[in-house]
């Protein structure tokens, strides 16, 4: 059972231009700032849309970078959801969407064959009944952008994803079919410059005389507790290392020798591989494979590992890196002097969830695998080096603006602990049910049907409204208490930096954060926010650091410049170097950790991100103009941070991004 839809049943906005080539195929011209093709009204609401399993079509386009498209599903009322999907250039695409991902419970869908990064936004959920609108858009870009779509079908199976062979990499992992500048020409190239560098490493691996033996600033001292920990000043907060040693954290994530590429579903664009048991069996990971570590292995034969590591401790500690940031190798943090911070794996949950990840966090269950959870932190509880854990990285529950977990939970057909608390809770509050009922503007006829999500009844009320905007502080002040008092009673010297939300849509977040020693947030703008650290450093009386941001350019052999982009590579410099020394100056701000590391890999890493944000290429080459200005913002940001300089003020023009 299929539904085809009709492109002349699409009619486009002012900026999009819609040329129908055949019945089911048509191409799509939209401008700069973006456009949009809408199916009519009256046909959408035909269409019986819970019949169907998946939305399929196949997609081409000829732009110089990665192509962002968005369909769109809109609900009767206000409700939407936007899917995002990734499309490489000169490649014909199959895209297909289970139409069950718009309950929402997901925010990175399954990737198929052919197809990058595929990322859900908008509102909670989406019931396909009550679809009454449907659209496809791109983003703004750098030019105009022209797409041709293909076989938009409705259907209850997944299509085939067979695709012809085209080697889009070369042997080194590059992009093929472009030149720019610092394009490794070959392997010869490679294994000469890698090989130059490590010797010139190995001759000059010195630490500043300025800074401690854990990275602090000599000039101010503090008293030492023998492990890190914060201070506030008097007008600045910072981090005080073992010795005493003031230091402002400038951390490098993902510090590992590969970005892996997924090769399942890619393998129409890959050129021959290695064999997995065979001499290059260490870029092998599953059915993953990183050039990055070929290139190693090719430069500097089996002893590669030891060779990445001290080049990449010289690199860093040359750029200014003070801290090895998330996700980072294991084995280099123990062959490393720098200090480190420990990403915790496996955060608490239960087996059924209220919202994606939101756990029953009032459930005895929630409570055992949170003191399971801190158990992973009782080997690192004498190293000095450890500055200290991130409990967990960007809860996918907290992406939804305006997200009601109480309605959500209420809607939920499961009877969680976290509900029969709430129901004891209005209980308590209103005592009989009467008088619920005149404040909620409803008509149950007993607390117990509030268990039962066939009875619920959602209303405007302003009490109800405020009843469970309460509840939802309660649920998120149990969700981050439970763990982080256990992590503390395991690991009582390290310091728990927090839960690196990817922003805060609202104070509700911050519940129950003051347990943590630093609120951490991840920042993707071109300076942090002020307002927001100082506002949050004050509620909390804690310290803020910025676990990720990144900046990414055009000029090079990458096809998506991350969430924030520039045109070329000095200008990516001159961005770090604003943002790093705008963060010196804020007070309440101690550090700031750039992602990553190393440029994902062309074709996309495990979930289709194929982002030129690293420091190095997948050549293992830096971008020196953006490393320089690393460097520069280091050597100043200490007398920035005490006001004896001010910070550098130009920020570089922003392009329009091509991230997911």
């Amino acid at each position: 059972m299929t539904y085809v839809f009709s492109a002349a049943s699409f009619h486009t906005d002012s900026a999009s231009q819609l040329n129908i080539k055949e019945k089911n195929r048509f191409q799509v011209v939209t401008g700069k700032d973006g456009g949009s093709i809408r199916l009519d009204e009256s046909q959408c609401r035909t269409v019986d849309w819970p019949e169907y399993d998946y939305l399929t079509a196949e997609a081409y386009h000829e732009s110089h970078n990665v192509l962002v498209l968005l369909f769109t599903f809109y609900e009767e009322g206000n409700r939407s959801i936007t899917v995002h999907y990734g499309l490489l250039p000169y490649v014909k695409t199959k895209i297909c969407l289970p139409l069950q991902a718009l309950n929402g419970e997901r925010l990175f869908l399954d990737r198929y064959p052919g197809i990058m990064q595929s990322v859900l936004r908008g509102d909670s959920s989406v019931d396909r009944r009550r679809i009454s609108g449907f659209a496809i858009s791109t983003i703004e870009s750098v030019a105009v952008r022209s797409f041709e779509l293909s076989g938009l079908t409705l259907s209850r199976s997944l299509p085939d994803f067979e695709y012809e062979a085209a080697p889009y990499i070369d042997e080194l992992g590059q992009l093929t079919g472009k030149d720019w500048a610092g394009k490794t020409q070959s392997l010869e190239e490679l294994i000469h410059m890698l090989n130059k560098e490590r010797d010139t490493a190995r001759e000059n691996n010195q630490t500043h005389a300025s800074m401690g033996h854990y990275g602090g600033w000599k000039k101010l001292c503090f008293e030492p507790s023998g492990y890190f920990r914060t201070e506030f000043d008097g007008k600045n907060w910072w981090f005080v290392d073992p010795e005493g040693y003031a230091l402002f954290s400038t951390g490098m994530d993902c510090v590992n020798p590969h970005d892996h590429m997924r090769v399942n579903g890619m393998e129409h664009l890959i050129p021959p591989l290695p064999a997995v048991d065979g001499p290059f069996r260490d870029a092998w990971s599953s059915h993953s494979y990183s050039f990055a570590v070929s290139n190693l292995i090719c430069a500097f034969g089996e002893e590669w590992r030891e060779a990445w590591a001290d080049l990449t401790e010289h690199r860093l500690k040359e750029w200014g890196i003070n801290t090895v940031g998330n996700w980072s190798g294991a084995d280099f943090i123990g062959r490393s002097e720098l200090p480190y911070v420990y990403p915790m794996f496996d955060f608490p949950t239960t087996k059924a969830t209220i919202f994606r990840d939101f756990p029953d966090v009032f459930s005895p269950e929630y409570e055992q695998n949170a003191m399971a959870f801190a158990e992973q932190l009782l080997s690192f509880k004498e190293d000095r080096r450890l500055v200290g854990y991130f409990m967990r990285n960007e809860p996918h529950w907290a992406f939804v603006d305006g997200l009601d977990l109480t309605e959500e939970m209420l809607r939920h057909p499961f009877v969680f602990d976290c509900k029969k608390r709430f129901v004891a809770w209005v209980e308590e509050k209103y005592e009989v049910i009467g008088h619920l009922n005149a404040a909620w503007e409803t008509s149950y006829l007993h607390f117990e049907q509030l268990l039962d999500c066939r009875k619920v009844e959602i209303t405007e009320s302003s009490a109800s409204k405020e009843d469970f905007a309460a509840f939802n502080r309660m649920m998120i002040r149990r969700y981050v208490e439970v763990p982080a008092r256990y992590c503390k009673e395991a690991d009582p010297h390290h310091l728990n930096l927090g839960m690196r939300y990817a922003w805060v849509a609202n104070d509700d977040l911050l519940e129950g954060c003051e347990l943590f020693d630093v609120f951490s947030i991840n920042c993707y703008q071109f300076q942090p926010d002020r307002q927001l650290i100082e506002r949050i450093s004050k509620r909390l009386n804690i310290p803020v650091m910025i676990g990720e941001f990144h900046f990414g350019a055009a000029d090079v052999g990458m096809l998506a410049y991350g969430i924030r982009a520039v045109a070329t590579q000095e200008d990516r410099g001159l961005a770090y170097r604003y943002f790093v020394e705008q963060a010196a100056s804020i007070p309440e701000l101690i550090g700031v950790h750039y992602f990553q590391l190393n440029d994902q890999p062309v074709l996309g890493r495990f979930d289709g991100e194929n982002y030129q944000i690293g420091a190095v290429d997948v050549c293992q080459q830096p971008y020196r103009p953006f490393t320089e200005a690393m460097r520069q913002a280091y050597d100043r940001m200490y007398e920035i941070r005490i006001g004896e300089i001010e910070p550098y003020g130009e920020c570089p023009k922003e392009i329009p991004k091509t991230g997911f």
